[in-house]
Parts: C-alpha cells; sequence; structure tokens
C-alpha cells in the first residue's frame, strides 16, 4: 500500500521525521481552474528513510507540518518551484526556505532549459516515469492507489536529483549561482508581482485610448483584481479583458447599457453592473491625474543591428558555458540593452560575471563610437 496521511498523528510522525533529515522533497498537486487563489490538494514529502502524501483536505492540524517546512533546518527540494511556491504560501502560508531548485540547477548544469521532471529522472537515475495520472482531479476523494503512486513519484527521485545536481554544480564552480536564483526564487517576490503584470497588461492594451480611456481601464483592472481575490474567482470570470476594453471606450452611463455590451455575459451584467457604472465613473474623475505607460521604446536601426550583435555575442559566451541563453538572458533584456536600459537582471549577481559585464562594455562602446 501507498502511503496517504489523514491523521494528525500520522502526521506528527512524518514531521519528526523530516526534521531528523538533512533534506526533504517536496511537490504539490492543486486546482485552480474555478479560483483566483490555487486550492491545495495534496502534498508529496520524501526523506531519506521515507516518501508519503498528505491530504490537506482531510480534517486534521497541519501547524507542525507548517513548523517544520518553515524552519531553516532541512533543505527543501523542489523542481520548477515557482508555482508550488504560491500554493504553499497560499494553502500553508509559507515560503520553503532554503531551498533547491532542480530545474534551476539543471539548467546552469548543461541539462537544458526548462527540462522537465520526468526527463531528468529519465537522464540522470535511468527511470520512466509514467504520465497517466497528469491529469487527475486531485480535488476528488478518495484518491486511486494509482494516482496516490503517480503522485508519490514526483518527488521518490527529487534527493538522488539533488545529490547528483549539487556535486556537478560544485565541480562547475556554480553553487553560487545556482544560491543566487534559488533565494530569488525563495523570497516571494515573483507572487506579490501578479497583481501589477495583470493590472500593466489591461494598461498595454488600451494603450491607442484617450486619456479618460485609459483611466477608466486602468480603474475597472484594479477593481476586477480586488474582486477576483475576494470572491476568489479567476480574472476573466469576473470582467474578460475585451470586456473592460469595450467599457472603456464606451463609458456606460446606465443598467440598460452595460447589458447590450458583448464582451459582459447577462450574469455578470446583473451582478456587477453598479460596481462597473461606479468604476467607469471614477476612472473619469480621475483621468486628468492619470499617468499613462509609456510607450515602448521602439529601436531605431543602429540599436536592433547593436541587439542583434548582443544576442550573438550571449549565443557563444552560452554555448562556450553550456548554459541555455534563457537562463542568463531573454531576447527582450538583450533588445532593452541595446536601447539603454541598465536596470535588468543581466547587469546583477552571476548573470553580470558570466556575460553582462562583456555585453554592457560592448552596448556602451558602440553607443560612444555612434555619437562621436
Amino acid at each position: 500500500m501507498t502511503k496517504l496521511i489523514t491523521t494528525s498523528a500520522e502526521l506528527d510522525r512524518l514531521c519528526r521525521d523530516i526534521e531528523q533529515s538533512s533534506w526533504v522533497a517536496l511537490d504539490t498537486e492543486f486546482e485552480r481552474v474555478r479560483t483566483f487563489f490555487p486550492r491545495l490538494c495534496l502534498i508529496q514529502i520524501a526523506t531519506q528513510d521515507q516518501v508519503a502524501c498528505i491530504d490537506p483536505l482531510a480534517k486534521m492540524d497541519l501547524v507542525g507540518l507548517v513548523q517544520v517546512l518553515s524552519s531553516t533546518g532541512p533543505m527543501k527540494i523542489l523542481h520548477a518551484a515557482r508555482q508550488d511556491i504560491e500554493v504553499l504560501h497560499h494553502g500553508l502560508g509559507i515560503l520553503p526556505k532554503p531551498l533547491f531548485d532542480t530545474q534551476i540547477a539543471a539548467a546552469l548544469c548543461g541539462h537544458g532549459e526548462q527540462v522537465s521532471y520526468a526527463q531528468l529522472v529519465k537522464s540522470l537515475c535511468g527511470v520512466s516515469l509514467s504520465k497517466q495520472y497528469t491529469r487527475a482531479e486531485w480535488s476528488r476523494r478518495p484518491l486511486s492507489e494509482g494516482e496516490i503512486r503517480y503522485a508519490i513519484d514526483d518527488v521518490r527521485y527529487l534527493g538522488e536529483l539533488y545529490r547528483q545536481l549539487h556535486q556537478e554544480l560544485g565541480q562547475r564552480g556554480r553553487l553560487d549561482w545556482a544560491e543566487e536564483d534559488f533565494q530569488e526564487l525563495a523570497s516571494g517576490r515573483s507572487i506579490e508581482s501578479g497583481a501589477t503584470i495583470a493590472v500593466r497588461k489591461v494598461q498595454a492594451a488600451s494603450r491607442r485610448f484617450d486619456r479618460t480611456g485609459q483611466s477608466v481601464a486602468h480603474v475597472l483592472a484594479r477593481w476586477r483584481e480586488e474582486m477576483a481575490r475576494r470572491d476568489d474567482r479567476p480574472r476573466e470570470w469576473v470582467l474578460p479583458l475585451e470586456a473592460i476594453l469595450q467599457i472603456a471606450q464606451e463609458r456606460p452611463a446606465s443598467h440598460h447599457h452595460i447589458c447590450l455590451l458583448s464582451g459582459l455575459s447577462e450574469g455578470n451584467a446583473r451582478r456587477w453592473s453598479q460596481e462597473i457604472l461606479a468604476a467607469v465613473q471614477r476612472g473619469q474623475r480621475e483621468a486628468d491625474n492619470y499617468v499613462p505607460l509609456p510607450p515602448p521604446r521602439r529601436p531605431d536601426a543602429q540599436e536592433k543591428a547593436l541587439g542583434n550583435r548582443l544576442w550573438q555575442c550571449l549565443q557563444v559566451l552560452c554555448e562556450q558555458g553550456d548554459l541555455p541563453t534563457a537562463s542568463v538572458a531573454r531576447r527582450d533584456d538583450i533588445r532593452q540593452l541595446a536601447i539603454g536600459d541598465r536596470n535588468l537582471p543581466l547587469l546583477r549577481g552571476w548573470r553580470e560575471r558570466f556575460a553582462g559585464a562583456e555585453l554592457l562594455a560592448l552596448a556602451e562602446a558602440e553607443t560612444i563610437s555612434r555619437n562621436c
């Protein structure tokens, strides 16, 4: 039988084992189709001595688990941890530290960009994992024996991946590189940026509108964020982007007008009409003080050529260093560097030492030459 923990006594015994372990492997199963926040449905745990699934939907006290996963004791090992960190932060209120992400480590060790857990297990452990339950409904109970085995396999090999990748990072002299990225990931800053990104997406989509239209769109985006969080509903279920843009253009002044909008469902029109009208009025009042997003800076022909040369230089450096270019910089970052942006991850930490300083010197030399 596979191990599914559903009682506080079982969980307490597992937590004591975790406390005595030098590392703990973690994974989560969650659902997010109908909600704003991810719903934590399963927590998979592995230590040197055991593997188990914890059922957070069972009626048991999770305080002991929260404490042991919040402690700075055992290393927390995850693969492609960004979503799991958000899930654990919302479900348990924790940011697991210290952290080791095997996907990040694999990229720094030359195993490719965003390599999957299954690919890495096959490559480093010689084991082929089943894909049978990839689309399982993890909130459904009871879970089948096969589903539990599948979930447990997601942590069963993380300890061995950690051992091999940690050793390889040391041999390549890149442990400090990985630690920089792990600390940034564990900080939770990527979770906090979600609301800003969603609002900016609306602002960018409304750039072609006049100032009043942009102001209305911005107010509607912020209102949607509040409602989605309050009601735990996906943003698009509250107010689709198409509807926001249509409202910002037409600026309806009555419930009847709102009901005629093609981008808004009949149910949402009935439910949200008063709030939408209030947001429209607020956006109109605040239009004079609204600060639009600056238009995207379009590079001229010389800057485009410089960006291409910088990208080619980065590709050569990454090939020599056995690194995927995406681990160092995105193509957009290189374009920004070419037009004068200096607030880039490429120009900080190990990325600056590996490639950023050289690319910056090349960019500035060409800029000086052009201006002479």
